[in-house]
């Protein structure tokens, strides 16, 4: 379901699925050790083409975490849907967006 990648100080994790309800699930305990074990989490979300209220709610659930412990979360290779759902919920401005998991990596 999810696939998690170390670099030093930066996990990557990718979720192979829509993030919804169900993947929300099996995706939780992932992002939680990667935010919890890295300074710096990217979001991959290249397989993840929609995204509802629960899948938000986790991000920013992880995105919170990062920040209180003075690391990162950010997002790579959202969807058009995706884009379009964190701009209507204003998330576009908490969230670093970029086009890719390298452009990540070297920001």
């Amino acid at each position: 379901m999810t696939d998690v990648r170390d670099a030093t100080d930066t996990a990557v994790v990718t979720p192979l699925s829509d993030l919804d309800a169900d993947a929300v699930e099996l995706l939780r305990e992932s992002l939680t050790e990667a935010v919890r074990d890295h300074r710096h989490v990217i979001v991959d979300l290249h397989a993840a083409p929609t995204i509802d209220s629960a899948g938000l709610s986790m991000l920013v659930r992880a995105y919170n975490e990062a920040k209180s412990a003075g690391g990162t979360l950010s997002l790579a290779a959202p969807s058009r849907y995706v884009v379009t759902v964190l701009h209507t919920m204003k998330l576009h401005q908490v969230f670093p967006l970029y086009e890719d998991v390298e452009e990540a990596l070297s920001a």
